[in-house]
This record gives C-alpha cells, structure tokens and sequence, in this order.
C-alpha cells in the first residue's frame, strides 16, 4: 500500500494510518487476512486466500451508484444483507484503487495495481449494526482525482467486524467507469430488483429469481473459488418476476465439481453478487 513517504508518488497518508489497525510486521509485502498478518512469502499467498474464500459468508452484498465523467465525481452504494441469526457490529469501508501505474520503485517493480489512492470517507470508515435477517446501505460521494487515469480507477469495499477479531465478512471491487453516468442520485435498487436463488446448496441445480423492469438484458456470472469464470448466462427480462436456471453444468458442458462458487448478477445499473454451494 506504499505506506512510506520516500517521494513516491503512490504514497497514500491514509494507508499510513489504516496499516496501524492491522497486526504488525507494518511492512510489505506483507499479505494481511482479515487484518491478521499472513507471511511475506508469495508462494503461500494464493492458497491462503483461496482457502478464505472457500468459507461461506453470512452477508450478501448489493453495489449500484453513478459516475459522471464531466466532473469526475460521483456516488457508491454498498448495501450489506445479514443472512446470519444473530446481529453483527462493525464498520464499512471504501477504498480508491488505480491499477497499471508506472513508477520505478527500489525493489525493481516498475508497475503497481490496486494502489491505494483515496480511503472514502477515511481510514476507520463507517460503523454499522445489521440485525439478523435486515440489511444496511451505506453512501458515499466520491471524486477521482485529475492525476488518477479514471478508466483504471476501482473502488473496493467491505464490511469488518468490530468484536476484535478483525473478520472481514463480505466484500466487493466496482470499476468506476463501468457505473452509469449521472448527475443525480439514482434510485435503489431495493424495490426495483430482488435477487434470490434456491436451492442453495443445491445437487443438481438452482434457480435465479429476481425481479427487473420489463425488457432490461442482465447477466449471472459464475467464477470458481480461483477467479475462473465458469459459467455465463444472459438474457433479456420477459416478466415482472423472471428466473434464470443453472444445470451446474460450465459453458463446455461439462458439470462442475463441489465446491463453492462465487455469483455475480449485473442489470442495468445495478450488480450484486454472493455465492453458491454445490455439493
């Protein structure tokens, strides 16, 4: 995160602060789970985060908002559902990040993603109780800077609990170019579209239900635990309630194995994401 002031023009004072929150070794490369140091190895990185991912979370998470070029300014929504049975405590964040930047750093790199530029609206971000079964949304207006290359700007967010354990429970990355351009606040997504999917988990297939103005085109991404998309489904809304079906089976056709899957949902305006279970 460039937490040294040595000249760098990638250096954030904010990360500087927000590196106190985490346990210490405060150096990179250092990879951080849940604010809990992980090794400075590369090798053990991605195991270790795919692990992380393989653990179901309790959270469902909602992102729309607007970008206006013109002034570079603009809104991001984050609205958090708590699937579990009990209320949880923490805070929600929102960070910045430019990708592809080019400055020659003492280790030799000469390129750097998912550089922090700007913490919205701070390094200690917002605070929140989510009962269980409710859901909370969570503003914040955000201006991308003239020295920052917009088309390779994206905001990250996430929600950590606050009961000292440092559990980051949901979380997601929109790219700012991809939101709708606006000058004025759109309006939620909370009665214009409902997402739900069942069975899950589910042995040989489940059912997208949501709800979208009639004739709107929307896409379900589906990703292994690595990344990988394995499945993508699209289609244009035929009525007032629509479901979209998946055969558990990859776009080659054949089935895919047990696991966990990550979803991603996107319509006009609005992406929400969660996961799937196959067993």
């Amino acid at each position: 995160m460039h937490v040294v002031n040595n000249g760098s023009p990638l250096y954030c004072a904010e990360s500087n602060t927000r590196m106190g929150y985490y346990q210490s070794p405060y150096y990179t490369p250092w990879l951080y789970r849940d604010g809990v140091s992980a090794g400075s190895g590369y090798t053990g990185w991605r195991s270790g985060i795919v692990t992380r991912m393989n653990q179901p979370s309790t959270m469902t998470l909602t992102v729309w908002g607007y970008y206006n070029p013109g002034t570079r300014a603009g809104t991001i929504y984050a609205r958090y559902r708590n699937d579990s049975t009990v209320a949880l405590a923490g805070r929600a964040y929102f960070v910045i990040t430019e990708d592809s930047c080019y400055y020659a750093a003492s280790n030799g790199d000469l390129w750097h993603n998912h550089v922090a530029r700007d913490y919205l609206p701070g390094p200690t971000g917002t605070a929140g109780t989510i009962n269980a079964g409710d859901s909370m949304a969570f503003t914040q207006a955000f201006t991308i800077n003239s020295a920052w290359n917009a088309s390779r700007c994206k905001i990250v967010m996430w929600f950590q609990l606050s009961n000292g354990s440092r559990t980051n429970i949901q979380a997601g990355i929109q790219k700012v170019t991809d939101l709708p351009v606006g000058i004025e606040e759109i309006t939620s997504p909370d009665n214009a579209t409902s997402v739900t999917l069942a069975p899950n988990p589910c042995l040989s297939g489940t059912t997208f239900r949501f709800q979208i103005p009639l004739g709107n085109r929307y896409t379900i991404k589906i990703f292994d635990v690595s990344g990988r998309c394995v499945r993508t489904m699209s289609n244009v809304s035929h009525s007032s309630v629509e479901t979209c079906a998946w055969n558990l089976r990859a776009d080659q056709g054949d089935r895919v194995n047990a696991g966990v899957y990550l979803y991603k949902f996107e319509s006009e305006g609005l992406s929400t994401n969660g996961k799937i279970v196959v067993r």
